[in-house]
């Protein structure tokens, strides 16, 4: 297990990154959205965050809590941003994805894609698996259910919220060492454009926002074996016209 998180590019392929998720379960890969994408993408999120606020309507309190009383969330992105699709098809994401999914499915879909922004005095998320959505069928042994990127969209700092994570624990078989004294436990700060690419067994949350006034801009994408039922609806979210002239990963 590594005592950081490993930090590598795509320059050389997916070779690197495959290695250290193997590993680590996660790993920081830098410059994985261009200057303008970002710079469009971000506007585009600036704009739609005008209009929302933070936390959740839900009435149950453990959802309340998980979701974040100061943290803003909201998905249908490909119907808010055109930079969003450029994001979305990224090609080391891509063939990431593909290594690690299509051994147990003939295709897969986008889970969702969600914004989210910490804001200050948020505190920190309860940790967990995402393959956890699918309780029933998940194992450290078994079939990898989903894989995800958290990309920073502003820069991630241990003061403004950067994801926490525990290297190595997509091989525990239960959270009991990440639950005790939390040395396990490690922040994954990266500059704006970088991405935190994990997959579905690692533990991991968000981080407590303690600034006074940073806002901690995440988006995440994780996409899920074709076989099981996604978060989010995305061809209710998103309509037709906005993705047929697109690439065919795209309209998956």
């Amino acid at each position: 297990m590594s005592v950081r998180l490993q930090e590598t590019t795509f320059a050389g392929g997916t070779e690197g990154v495959l290695a250290a998720l193997s590993s680590d379960g996660a790993v920081i890969v830098h410059g994985m959205i261009a200057p303008d994408v970002l710079e469009q993408f971000r506007a585009d999120m600036e704009r739609v965050a005008q209009e929302r606020q933070l936390g959740t309507v839900v009435s149950q309190a453990p959802l309340r809590d998980f979701w974040g009383e100061r943290t803003m969330r909201f998905t249908r992105l490909g119907s808010r941003s055109e930079a969003f699709f450029e994001i979305l098809d990224h090609p080391g994401f891509r063939d990431v994805a593909d290594e690690l999914l299509l051994p147990y499915c003939k295709s897969y879909w986008l889970n969702t894609a969600q914004m989210m922004i910490l804001a200050p005095g948020q505190s920190e998320q309860e940790l967990h698996r995402d393959s956890e959505n699918w309780w029933h069928i998940t194992s450290p042994d078994g079939p990898e259910l989903t894989v995800s990127c958290m990309f920073a969209i502003g820069e991630f700092t241990e003061e403004n919220g950067a994801t926490r994570v525990v290297p190595g624990s997509h091989r525990w078989d239960d959270y009991e060492r990440a639950l005790g004294d939390g040395d396990d436990v490690i922040q994954a700060a990266m500059p704006a454009g970088s991405g935190m690419l994990y997959t579905g067994k690692v533990i991991h949350g968000g981080g407590a926002n303690r600034t006074t006034d940073v806002w901690r801009w995440g988006l995440h994408i994780s996409f899920v074996l074709g076989w099981l039922a996604p978060e989010e609806a995305s061809p209710l979210g998103v309509p037709w016209e906005l993705v047929r002239d697109r690439s065919e990963h795209i309209q998956r």
